[in-house]
């Protein structure tokens, strides 16, 4: 009975922290949706992005994402970028950010992960993959 007590409390400590969000939602216009394991989300401002969300955004839509480490993600019309990783824990100095952005625009500025850890944060795109390394950058993919 013990070991059976024991695996659950493990088991929901596990689904807390694998719960937690990688940023929220700060400003939105037009229509956004998060897609998330294998459902369709209506964004909303405060909404929190997790790990392995698609952020979309339609025509005459943009969103501004604020990410744990204080990176800040701006995705224009027609957009689709997807979290593949997110680790933010300088306590246990692990840091990873890697990103894909199938079409449309972003713009961003790096958070405390590329200060702490210059080779944290990776942008995947159809032909390239980019290092980024605590600066602005803006990216458009046809």
């Amino acid at each position: 009975m013990k070991i059976i007590f024991l695996n659950l409390i493990i088991g929901l400590v596990s689904l807390i922290l694998a719960a937690e969000s990688s940023g929220f939602i700060k400003k939105l216009n037009g229509e956004v949706n998060i897609q998330r394991n294998d459902k369709v989300i209506e964004a909303k401002i405060g909404d929190k992005i997790f790990e392995k969300d698609t952020i979309t955004t339609k025509s005459k839509s943009s969103v501004g994402i604020i990410f744990k480490d204080n990176t800040l993600i701006s995705l224009g019309s027609n957009t689709e970028f997807e979290i593949e990783e997110y680790i933010f824990n300088p306590a246990e100095n692990k840091q990873s950010f890697i990103s894909q952005i199938r079409k449309g625009t972003m713009t961003g500025l790096t958070g405390l992960m590329s200060k702490l850890n210059p080779d944290a944060m990776k942008i995947k795109a159809k032909t390239a993959s980019m290092g980024i390394r605590g600066t602005h950058f803006s990216i458009s993919v046809d």
